[in-house]
């Protein structure tokens, strides 16, 4: 192994371990759902943005499948294959993730809010979704159509992200549940969560993100576009959560946010 490998791969190491105690996995909008209780106005405003951000999920990782099988990157293709085949309930639509997130999240907000159901794909058309959540998806298509290493980056960024965002989502909904029964709670809602959380999936998903991400970092010009990748799509997504955290308190202390203006 040339020093520049040698480099490479100590430098990606040590970038690596710091990711584990980067600030997003301390934003004041995670802190604040520990805390705080949805209220009708603010679930909705969760529930819409959570919808439209998470609706690109399946799109971006079919997305590194089709750049790894044009690359002869098999295996990149065989791990991303095997999560988009788990994010798509491996042949069974009721299965598909999405679905589990739009029915729990629906549910909860029907039984506990009196909210009317939202799907997924009409997100992009409600009014609370902030310019943050816009940007976030701007930038994520405008990063995975870029280096085959900076897609890789940010693959594995949002899969080392993903953990933290469902285990504190999760918290979220357990702390703010009233009326829902504990046993429907789990079942219909909390089942969501758990199928990524409690399995070891996003776990397993970042560590195979991790993987691939190795495997193509070969010279100092793939780390410097992994790091890139990385550190562009965390920004972008704290931005969200910062932005998500402020219009909460303005819905929390009576301000109506419609299409991007505020009332008092």
């Amino acid at each position: 192994m040339s020093f520049e490998n040698n480099q490479c791969e100590r430098e990606l190491d040590e970038f690596l371990s710091s990711l584990e105690e980067h600030n997003i996995f301390k934003n004041n909008y995670f802190n604040h759902l520990t805390t705080v209780k949805w209220t009708p106005d603010t679930y909705e405003l969760y529930r819409a943005n959570f919808f439209y951000r998470t609706e690109l999920t399946v799109k971006g990782i079919a997305h590194v499948c089709a750049r790894a099988s044009e690359v002869n990157d098999m295996d990149t293709l065989i791990l991303f294959a095997y999560i988009l085949g788990e994010e798509t309930g491996m042949g069974n639509k009721a299965h598909c993730h999405e679905v589990f997130m739009e029915n729990a999240l629906n549910l909860f907000g029907e039984t506990e809010f009196g909210i009317s159901p939202l799907k997924v794909v009409d997100a992009k058309k409600s009014p609370l979704i902030i310019p943050e959540t816009l940007a976030y998806r701007e930038k994520i298509l405008d990063l995975i159509t870029s280096s085959y290493q900076r897609m890789l980056g940010v693959a594995m960024a949002l899969e080392t992200h993903a953990d933290q965002m469902l285990t504190t989502f999760r918290e979220a909904f357990r702390l703010t549940r009233r009326k829902m029964d504990i046993d429907t709670f789990k079942h219909d809602v909390e089942v969501y969560f758990n199928a990524h959380v409690d399995n070891g999936v996003e776990e397993r998903h970042a560590a195979d993100a991790r993987q691939c991400v190795k495997n193509n970092c070969q010279n100092l010009d793939d780390l410097n576009e992994i790091i890139f990748g990385a550190n562009e799509v965390l920004k972008v997504q704290q931005s969200m959560w910062d932005a998500m955290y402020d219009n909460t308190l303005k819905l929390e202390s009576g301000t109506v946010i419609v299409e991007g203006e505020e009332y008092a």
